[in-house]
């Protein structure tokens, strides 16, 4: 039986209870830019790409340069600064006009910042605390644990968000957890907003909490100690030096790693979707039962399959290719889409978030694992933000027109007879299938030098 160190949890749990604050408000943010605040689809999917893809963008700096101060104090900040931004977020509605847009545009900057911090280094955190034999497990718990948090909040958001807004509209919400309800209906314009507030409590709590188990003595105790924090003190080369080092070592000097990653950007997009486009596909193009449930579809599935199936499919792969994966998986995960394409049905939409988390299963998880085994030492969270690359542009590109498509072929107050949402889960499906067209058609050309130092050491 595995025996993983006390520290591994605390990271883990670090990151897989704010992973659950994180995902309910990114889930809403769109229906609540849109919606609460009266932005419109487009601005406010452009302002959810630009806040994703910010995450990515600072996972490149920002990460790798607090991984140098150390994981304990790179995840308190971290923790600190999230919980600020999602209270300025919160408060946000009860300012009017400019003012509000400012809140919410410094708030997702701020949130940004500690999310782009916290992902890279608690996954090297797991490379820390764990070795060559529990490396693959390490990650595929983190994965699969994150998972099950964005399943629990889905739940949570999926109670709390119907109940207060009949709490709002006069309507009777339930008697579970009424007292509760009302003090978030006090403090809350909407059930979306409630939500928000719930997670920004989930983040301080985690803060509160990783600060009372995270003691430096349980910090110290790493299986493969990082050399990040004292490459950060002797680091005395000028800055167009390191830039230029940046560039030219590591992924950005191997071709085939960055045709691997980058091939993998069409599929990520249906990732995105998640939270730009399937919230407002639901809640505009299904009755009202089925949009009162909305979390249970977009944070339930997904999340429920991913817990089960990471860990299973992690031990019984662990042999078989990386690339390989990449292909079946990338696969499993785009052809669903099509199902979508025959109009709004409930059976239909099921069976799609069933088998694209089947797909997610097949190939996320290992990812993640071949990146960080990559990376020489002090350099695990720069490898990680350079890795998810293809993140950053899939979030970017996907909301410059998410909102658009949107509003052309699933408008809001259209009834659904009279919307086309088929034509664009039709253009959704051809984007995503490019990336297992394009990884098979260079399987070859990639697999004569994409190789970790084990694999190479075993060759």
């Amino acid at each position: 039986m595995l025996r993983l160190p006390r520290a591994l949890w605390f990271v883990i749990g670090a990151f897989v209870i704010e992973s659950m604050a994180y995902f309910g408000i990114l889930t809403l943010m769109t229906p609540y830019l849109a919606g609460d605040l009266q932005w419109g689809d487009v601005p406010a999917g452009v302002t959810v790409s630009a806040f994703t893809m910010a995450i990515t963008l600072l996972m490149l700096g920002a990460g790798s340069y607090a991984e140098g101060f150390g994981l304990r104090r790179a995840i308190l900040f971290a923790l600190f600064i999230s919980t600020v931004g999602r209270v300025v977020y919160s408060l946000a509605p009860h300012a009017t006009g400019g003012l509000a847009a400012t809140m919410v545009l410094g708030a997702l900057l701020i949130v940004a910042i500690g999310s782009g911090i916290l992902q890279p280094v608690c996954y090297s955190g797991v490379k820390q605390y764990t070795d060559e034999k529990t490396s693959a497990m390490g990650y595929a718990l983190i994965y699969a644990f994150m998972n099950l948090g964005i399943f629990g909040m889905g739940a949570l958001s999926a109670w709390i968000r119907p109940a207060v807004q009949a709490l709002k509209d006069g309507r009777d919400p339930g008697d579970l957890g009424r007292p509760l309800l009302a003090w978030l209906g006090r403090i809350s314009g909407t059930g979306i907003q409630a939500v928000n507030w719930t997670a920004t409590a989930i983040t301080a709590l985690t803060l509160l909490g990783f600060w009372l188990a995270m003691t430096r003595s349980a910090e110290a105790a790493k299986v493969r100690p990082d050399t990040a924090e004292s490459q950060r003190v002797v680091e005395t080369r000028p800055l167009g030096v390191r830039v230029r080092s940046y560039l030219t070592d590591g992924p950005f000097s191997n071709a085939r790693f960055l045709f691997f990653i980058f091939m993998l950007l069409p599929v990520r997009t249906l990732f995105a979707h998640q939270w730009l486009t399937f919230p407002e596909y639901i809640l505009r193009a299904f009755n009202q039962d089925v949009a009162d449930h909305m979390e249970w579809l977009v944070n339930w599935i997904n999340p429920l399959i991913i817990f089960l199936g990471v860990p299973l499919v992690a031990a019984l792969t662990s042999r078989i290719n990386v690339y390989t994966m990449m292909i079946v998986g990338s696969l499993v995960s785009a052809l669903p889409t099509f199902l979508l394409c025959a109009g709004p049905s409930l059976p239909l939409l099921i069976a799609y978030f069933v088998i694209f988390s089947i797909g997610e299963a097949l190939w996320s998880a290992r990812f993640l694992e071949y990146a960080s085994e990559l990376a020489p030492p002090g350099r695990v969270a720069q490898y990680m933000g350079l890795a998810n690359i293809p993140w950053l542009l899939a979030k970017g590109t996907t909301g410059l027109y998410s909102g658009y498509m949107l509003a052309t072929y699933c408008p809001a107050k259209v009834p659904p007879e009279q919307q086309h949402t088929g034509t664009m889960w039709l253009v959704y499906g051809c984007i995503a299938m490019t990336s297992p067209i394009g990884l098979w058609l260079g399987r070859h050309w990639v697999r004569r030098g994409l190789h970790t130092p084990a694999e190479k050491a075993t060759a």
